[in-house]
């Protein structure tokens, strides 16, 4: 399975989740290192462009292509995702599911909804699981995005 990633040059090869894990995210609380990958590049630049504004815009930016190995992908069966109530609770509940799915160490991969895009998928990824050192890194390309994103 192919997944895409886009991030400053100085962090694409790094796969170690080490920026998810100092800061959190909806699928994993703070301490816990995990990937953040999509199933397509136009969900993994709108997962970037969310938290952006014109001003905030690396310069520096690149998109991996990402090869996982057969049968590591798991998909996520629990509670729909909503973008009507992003309140704390709900994402702890995110958080803490994600948790739970690293420590089971069950799969390298797990397929999870976006709350961006309904029936698109972000792919998250256990840097800890067993089969991480078999992840290949197929392309970098660099990566920005169209101005017209930023006229309002």
């Amino acid at each position: 399975m192919l997944v895409y990633r886009i991030a400053k040059k100085q962090y694409i090869r790094d796969l170690s989740g080490t920026g998810a894990k100092l800061y959190g995210g909806r699928w994993n609380p703070k301490g816990y290192a995990m990937l953040y990958t999509s199933e397509n590049k136009s969900l993994a630049a709108l997962e970037v462009l969310v938290h952006l504004s014109p001003g905030t815009v690396p310069d520096d930016l690149i998109i991996a292509t990402l090869r996982l190995p057969d049968g590591e992908v798991s998909d996520y069966e629990g509670e729909a995702l909503s973008t009507a109530n992003p309140d704390p609770p709900t994402h702890r509940f995110f958080a803490e599911a994600g948790k739970a799915w690293l420590d089971s160490r069950a799969c390298l991969a797990w397929k999870v909804p976006s709350v961006l895009i309904p029936g698109e998928h972000n792919i998250l990824i256990n840097p800890s699981h067993h089969t991480a050192d078999q992840i290949q890194l197929e392309a970098l390309e660099p990566f920005t995005f169209d101005e017209r994103f930023f006229i309002w």
